[in-house]
């Protein structure tokens, strides 16, 4: 049985990298980081790290000077990681900078946004497999014929963390909701609180949920269809039939919370791309020599 992306070639993981960390530099881009100098120090909470920071330090942490210079480090570190320059120093010079982009961007919420984690790991583990393979070639070791490629072992880790995620979550909902969660028009709820509620909704379709009932209905019923695809979303790193089911439950769903709920986890699916086959082994192994 083999796992999907367990044969990828070094070009898919160039690929894979190359769209992790454009993501990153799309989210860090267009955040208007700056304003973190605005807020209070009573309204601030700093997150993970950030919090071990002495208190006297913390305003250095939002001064504007440094995070207009945070974000143009960042944004060229992942322009380095994207052109494969210096890779394993910039990546980890890339990870450093966007996970504290990240924290002091969140520290009104007090935790990292939840579209952020995913695409945060992937980053993470792409850094950590790159620096085991370059200690992996100095010391002569080699990959097990027949075994995963050196590139589609870490594919295959992202690919699996992205699909653990999904099932903890539905996990996680089942624990500390059911059945109330799936009883109680929990998605009708959200689609109006996050219409009228939030300051600047993206779309703020939710508003219909109360002049078209059905698509009220429609979410509802949906709810425990998506939060079983989510439960059982590891069978997918093994079944090809099932990854297709996972597929078209899931983003028809993504699509439709941007539109009804306001919330668009992009991030998550850019990392859809491993659910295809990349560049394989065998493609790019050389024919035999033939007499």
């Amino acid at each position: 049985m083999k796992l999907m992306q367990e044969d990828a070639t070094p070009g898919a993981l160039r690929l894979v990298r190359i769209l992790v960390f454009a993501t990153w530099f799309i989210r860090v881009a267009f955040k208007p980081l700056y304003k973190v100098s605005y807020i209070p120090d009573s309204l601030y909470d700093p997150v993970g790290l950030l919090a071990l920071v002495p208190h006297a330090l913390q305003p250095l942490l939002r001064n504007a000077a440094f995070l207009h210079g945070l974000k143009a480090a960042a944004l060229l570190s992942f322009v380095l990681v994207i052109a494969g320059l210096w890779l394993r120093w910039s990546m980890l010079a890339a990870c450093i900078l966007m996970t504290l982009f990240a924290s002091i961007w969140r520290g009104f919420a007090g935790h990292i946004d939840h579209e952020s984690i995913l695409i945060l790991f992937a980053g993470y583990l792409l850094t950590l497999f790159e620096f085991a393979d370059r200690r992996a070639e100095a010391r002569g070791e080699h990959v097990a014929p027949g075994g995963p490629t050196r590139a589609g072992i870490p594919l295959t880790t992202i690919l699996a963390v992205l699909l653990w995620v999904y099932m903890t979550v539905a996990v996680f909902r089942l624990v500390h909701g059911a059945p109330g969660v799936f009883t109680t028009n929990s998605l009708t709820f959200w689609a109006l609180r996050n219409a009228y509620e939030t300051a600047q909704p993206v779309i703020g379709m939710g508003k219909l949920v109360v002049q078209y009932p059905i698509l009220g209905r429609m979410l509802d019923a949906g709810f425990p269809v998506i939060t079983l695809i989510e439960l059982t979303s590891l069978l997918a790193l093994v079944s090809k039939e099932y990854r297709w089911i996972f597929l078209a439950v899931m983003v028809p769903f993504h699509i439709l919370s941007l539109f009804v709920l306001d919330v668009f986890f992009w991030e998550n699916m850019v990392l859809y791309v491993l659910f295809f086959p990349l560049a394989r082994r065998a493609l790019a192994e050389p024919r035999p020599a033939t007499a």
